[in-house]
This record gives C-alpha cells, sequence and structure tokens, in this order.
C-alpha cells in the first residue's frame, strides 16, 4: 500500500497564530518524529478568499488529486465553499479541525472527517444526526518546543498564568502573587519558554470573550502544566478536565465561590502528600496527551480515508 500523503493547509496571514502553528506545523513535525516512514506530510499554503478572482478554486484545481486535507480552523473559515466542493471531488478526502469554534460557527457540510480535539467536543459533534458518524478524536498535544524545557522547580511556590491574558480572571486578591506570562502569538510564546520552569502551579481560571459562549477549549493548559511536571489550578467545569485528572483532583474551584481558597491550600499544601497527588495525576495526563498519541490518531484518520 503506498504510504499516503497529508497536506496541512494555512493562509500565510494566519501561520503565526498559536492555534495554526501548533495544529499545522507542529502536527507535522509530530508526524515525522512518531510516525516515520508511515505517512508523508506537509503544510501548504492556501490562497487568501480575496486573492483574486477564483484563487482559491485554481489552487483546489492544481494540488495533487492523491492526498488528505487537513485544515486548521482557522483554514476552514477562510476557504470558500466551491473549493471546497473541488477538493472533495478531486482527492482523497479533506478534515476540518474544528478546535474551539463556537457551535453557531461550526463548518459541517462538505467535510469528510470532523477532527474534534477535545472529548467534549467529540461527544457533542458525534451526537450530530447528519455528520456524527464522521467526528474523530485527535488531542491537542502541547506545544513540542516544551521539550527543551526542565521540569517545574519544586523549591517555593510559584503560581502563573501562561496565554492569553484576555482569557482569564484573576481576583485582585491574588494579582501578585501570580505572574502572567503573555504567550497569544507563536513567537510570543517562545519568548517565554526559558521562564517556564521557574514556575509549578498553572492557573487556568477562564473569562470567554464576547461571543466565545460555549466553545469547546482544548485542554491545551492542561497538557502544558502536564508536560512540565506541574499541578494546575482550575475549574472543574473546564472540558475534559474531569476526564483526566479525575473527580477529585484536589485543586479543582467552583467558579461561582473562585479560586482564592483552593488557592491558599494548594500554597499551604505546596510539597506536601495531596501536591505530590496532584502532580501524578498530571504525569498520567501527560501521557495519554503525549504527541505520539496525538499523531497515532491523526495518522488512522488519515489511513481511513486512503
Amino acid at each position: 500500500m503506498p504510504t499516503p500523503t497529508l497536506h496541512f493547509v494555512c493562509t500565510a496571514r494566519k501561520l503565526s497564530t498559536g492555534s495554526t502553528f501548533m495544529r499545522a506545523e507542529q502536527m507535522r513535525d509530530a508526524l515525522a518524529r512518531y510516525c516515520e516512514g508511515r505517512i508523508d506530510a506537509h503544510v501548504i499554503l492556501m490562497p487568501e478568499r480575496g486573492d483574486g478572482l477564483a484563487a482559491q478554486e485554481r489552487w483546489a484545481l492544481s494540488v495533487p488529486r492523491d492526498s488528505v486535507y487537513f485544515f486548521p480552523k482557522t483554514s476552514v473559515r477562510a476557504l470558500t465553499t466551491a473549493a471546497a466542493q473541488i477538493l472533495k471531488l478531486r482527492t482523497r478526502g479533506i478534515l476540518f479541525d474544528h478546535v474551539d469554534e463556537v457551535p453557531h460557527r461550526l463548518r459541517l457540510a462538505l467535510a469528510d472527517r470532523h477532527i474534534c480535539c477535545t472529548h467534549a467536543q467529540f461527544a457533542r459533534i458525534r451526537a450530530m444526526a447528519s455528520v456524527g458518524d464522521r467526528a474523530r478524536l485527535v488531542l491537542h498535544a502541547a506545544d513540542l518546543r516544551l521539550d527543551a524545557v526542565q521540569p517545574a522547580q519544586q523549591d517555593r511556590f510559584a503560581p502563573v498564568y501562561l496565554g492569553d491574558p484576555a482569557n482569564t480572571e484573576i481576583p485582585d486578591a491574588l494579582r501578585s502573587q501570580i505572574a502572567v506570562l503573555p504567550a497569544r502569538t507563536r513567537d510570543e510564546f517562545a519568548d517565554q519558554i526559558r521562564n517556564l520552569s521557574h514556575y509549578n502551579l498553572h492557573f487556568a481560571g477562564r473569562s470567554f470573550r464576547k461571543g466565545q459562549e460555549g466553545a469547546a477549549k482544548p485542554f491545551l493548559k492542561g497538557f502544558t502544566a502536564a508536560k512540565l511536571g506541574a499541578p494546575i489550578l482550575l475549574p472543574r467545569d473546564v472540558e475534559d478536565a474531569v476526564h483526566f485528572l479525575g473527580t477529585d483532583y484536589p485543586y479543582f474551584y467552583d467558579p461561582a465561590v473562585g479560586p482564592q481558597a483552593v488557592f491558599e491550600r494548594a500554597r499551604d499544601e505546596f510539597g506536601g502528600p495531596v501536591w505530590q497527588d496532584a502532580r501524578l495525576r498530571l504525569r498520567d495526563t501527560a501521557a495519554q496527551s503525549h504527541p505520539q498519541v496525538v499523531a497515532t490518531q491523526l495518522l488512522n484518520v488519515v489511513k481511513e480515508l486512503c
């Protein structure tokens, strides 16, 4: 059987966004590292909708037929219906990677497989009568660049929020105690990598921007903390958190109450038995979300179409 070919399709304008970088370039790299010889994967550029008359349609007519095409969330949005129809007729198949798209913006027509990066989203799409049989789980692995980072130090209690500051709410009483490392883009994250081993409790309190309500966010902050060997402080209702950490994980908090009491308890328990139990939960999470696991999940989806 010939080696299957997979093309990750991006627009040049979105290559630097964190989600597109991780779900295209890093997924390609994970396939090369962990599925060597079993798949041929590439990142290719697609014209923007405004790049001239029928630019995407001409592009769709020019790409190799004998391949599968993977569209990260930003490319799903950018793809014209006409280009998608051409690709569906000419190629092995097209995959729409929905990541954290809000329910009313999910693009369900034309895709041969709907890629879900959380168990919660997978269950939601699988329950849809029209497309459920085409839903597939491909988790959102932690950033591959974390391989170069030392594990979180365990000498002193050091909390951190890593991500877009607009996506969290840190209570006033905790602002001076939780460091904030902005990581909105591929390059901002790279700037923070050298600092990450200094911190050992990852804060994941969420604040949905207007219009994001109902989005099934990937458990990426959990996977990042797990990769670094650090516990995470988060609301119990975060998608997939209970799935990976268990119902009795010690550092869940009730969003209606807020994180302060649990934060103070984590500080008091630092280094002790409860803290170490939390670290063990994250170690198990790291194994379940390892890039090799994720690469194999995607390889299996591609093989279905080839």
